[in-house]
């Protein structure tokens, strides 16, 4: 989707991890005098850009100038979501997880054993607590605004199972997590849990939280009962 590129963007891009903008000054159908921007984690190759794009920035030069406003163009940002009724507010819009961040981490921490993410609506991860670090492999820093997708195996990321998790949490109120999951290493592990939708005080959906374990030893114990 395509959002208009404000300050508070630009700011939240940053603080997601996004290091460089790719640039395309191709005018949009509906839209003239029209530069799009798209946010990229790790350094373009400047004669390997992907197509339609023409050049790139570093996140904290020209980009500031273009968040402020450049007369008489239009700067849109070219920001890949979950489904289309994910708003541009929706996906920077993470202050309830900054204000509440106090209040569950106590809880986060005290579950040693159990991985515990929260997400935007979008899936991006905003909340990590240790024993994540310990199920998933991945340090904090490391996964803070990354999908959510990173945990899932390519076969089930080519089905769609990631966004059909959180639909079906949203529908349902919850949605089962049992399937096997990808560590930072590569390897795999039977992991189970449950993932919620999650509301504030006045139930409008922030997010979601997901709460696993990792079962791997209980899901080989059994595959070697079946076995004999």
């Amino acid at each position: 989707m395509k959002i208009p590129f404000t300050p508070q963007l630009l700011g939240d891009l940053i603080e997601k991890g996004y290091t460089y903008l790719l640039a395309s000054s191709a005018a949009e159908p509906s839209l003239e005098n029209a530069i799009t921007l798209k946010p990229v984690r790790k350094k373009p190759e400047l004669y390997n850009l992907p197509e339609g794009y023409e050049t790139f920035y570093k996140i904290t030069r020209e980009p500031m100038v273009m968040a402020a406003g450049i007369s008489e163009t239009i700067i849109m940002l070219d920001y890949e979501t979950r489904n289309d009724n994910i708003t541009g507010q929706d996906i920077f819009d993470d202050s309830y997880f900054r204000m509440s961040e106090d209040f569950f981490h106590q809880v986060l921490e005290s579950l040693e054993d159990y991985a515990v993410v929260t997400t935007d609506k979008n899936g991006d991860i905003n909340s990590w607590n240790s024993g994540a670090e310990k199920v998933l492999g991945y340090k904090e820093v490391e996964v803070i605004g990354r999908s959510a997708k990173i945990f899932f195996t390519p076969e089930d990321i080519a089905i769609s199972e990631p966004e059909k998790e959180l639909t079906n949490a949203l529908i349902h109120g919850r949605a089962i997590d049992e399937r096997y999951h990808m560590r930072r290493d590569g390897s795999r592990f039977w992991g189970s849990g449950l993932v919620f939708p999650l509301y504030d005080e006045e139930r409008n959906h922030r997010g979601f939280t997901k709460i696993m374990r990792n079962l791997r030893e209980q899901k080989e114990a059994m595959e070697s009962t079946d076995a004999q």
